[in-house]
């Protein structure tokens, strides 16, 4: 298979399938899995990933907006899709035709949603999300008595289905006292509601909470389906969750050599001249920069990987290039392999380490390699797919 070898992502999906049955065994059996391929599956792709998710035997899937879904019904995806953000009514009926299932977070959106659809036979398998704690999107589940009144009259409406009913937690993978409390405190809510629910013969088919950090620290939650995000992908959503779980990442970030040359001391390097050499060195220049989604931020402050060993970054990261201090890899040559983060020769960068430098998280690392870059699927030894976005 053919691609540019300037710099791409290599995608394992045999992590991603030990992952996903690293979370399915956490969880009872028969609880569904929704696999949240938003943001272009976190980087990773997402109509591979949707397509590989569903193989292994995701129920769901979910994504950030309707034209994210749109992406994966023109990829072949086919099975339940679920919104988990606002989509203008305007396209009510693109949801109810491709089978998209919408959250619902209040009664006028409900309206519109149902007005719109007025003099068709169309109707949209929705998804209640209900406020517990996270104030963003949603119902209030503080006041059950308006909520619930609100939620009969969803549910009277002839082009509106509940399907499902959701709740999302801001704290589930932290370990402290009061967050755990926050959590469950959070899961009382939402099962209050519920049973609020059922009192006036509302019993939505699947009830979910269940994020990544939930999932590993809180399985009994689980109820009909848990939605776990950056676990999939093998990355820990806090360091709290260290040893829970054995999780493998999906993606590791290459790039390449484009020159090699030896300066003398006292030689500054890049933009700004914020480097100057104090001793002879050898300095690589390396095909990635800020444009490919290595923050410019990170400049001096990383290293990467070069036939196994460790490797600063020197000087400003470049639109497209950055330099690199190989001094202490005599044998590296131009076309070499440079990891910036992954395994190389028996050590391991991994994305949380690169996020700490920035006072980030990994989710924004990943979401954040630019779609220049080509991602290259390998099942074992073979490489299955390339994904391509510019050419």
């Amino acid at each position: 298979m053919e691609y540019l070898k300037r710099t791409w992502a290599d995608i394992s999906l045999d992590n991603l399938s030990h992952n996903y049955h690293a979370l399915r065994a956490k969880i009872p059996s028969g609880c569904r899995f929704l696999g949240v391929v938003k943001a272009d599956a976190y980087g990773h792709g997402a109509v591979p990933v949707s397509r590989y998710l569903t193989e292994l035997g995701a129920e769901y899937l979910a994504v950030s907006n309707i034209e994210e879904a749109v992406q994966l019904r023109r990829g072949g995806i086919r099975g339940p899709i679920l919104i988990l953000g606002y989509t203008p009514v305007t396209h009510a009926e693109d949801l109810a035709k491709m089978g998209l299932r919408q959250e619902i977070h209040s009664l006028d959106y409900a309206e519109q949603l149902n007005r719109r659809l007025e003099g068709t036979s169309l109707r949209i398998r929705v998804h209640i999300k209900l406020d517990t704690g996270m104030s963003r999107l949603g119902f209030f589940a503080y006041n059950c008595e308006r909520t619930v009144s609100e939620l009969q009259q969803v549910a009277a409406m002839k082009h509106l289905l509940i399907e499902g009913v959701f709740t999302h937690f801001p704290v589930a993978d932290s370990i402290d006292g009061a967050d755990a409390n926050f959590t469950r405190t959070q899961f009382e809510r939402f099962m209050d509601m519920l049973t609020a629910l059922k009192g006036v013969g509302i019993e939505p088919q699947i009830r979910h909470c269940c994020n990544s950090g939930a999932s590993i620290l809180y399985p009994e939650y689980a109820l009909d389906m848990i939605r776990p995000g950056i676990a999939t992908y093998g990355v820990l959503p806090s360091a709290d969750l260290r040893g829970m779980i054995d999780l493998r990442p999906v993606m590791q970030l290459r790039s390449t050599i484009f020159q090699i040359r030896d300066f003398e001391p006292n030689i500054t390097v890049s933009y700004g001249r914020t480097y100057t050499t104090a001793d002879p060195e050898r300095i690589a220049v390396v095909g990635i920069g800020y444009a490919d989604g290595l923050s410019r931020s990170f400049s001096s402050n990383i290293s990467f990987l070069l036939h196994g060993k460790r490797v600063p970054q020197i000087g400003r990261i470049c639109m497209d290039m950055c330099m690199v201090d190989i001094t202490r890899v005599p044998e590296a040559k131009v076309g070499d392999t440079v990891t910036i983060f992954g395994a190389d020769g028996g050590d391991m960068i991994e994305v949380d380490s690169l996020s700490c430098r920035l006072n980030t998280i990994p989710y924004e690392i990943l979401c954040g390699i630019n779609k220049r870059i080509p991602r290259v699927y390998s099942d074992g030894e073979n490489e299955t797919e390339i994904l391509q976005y510019i050419v």
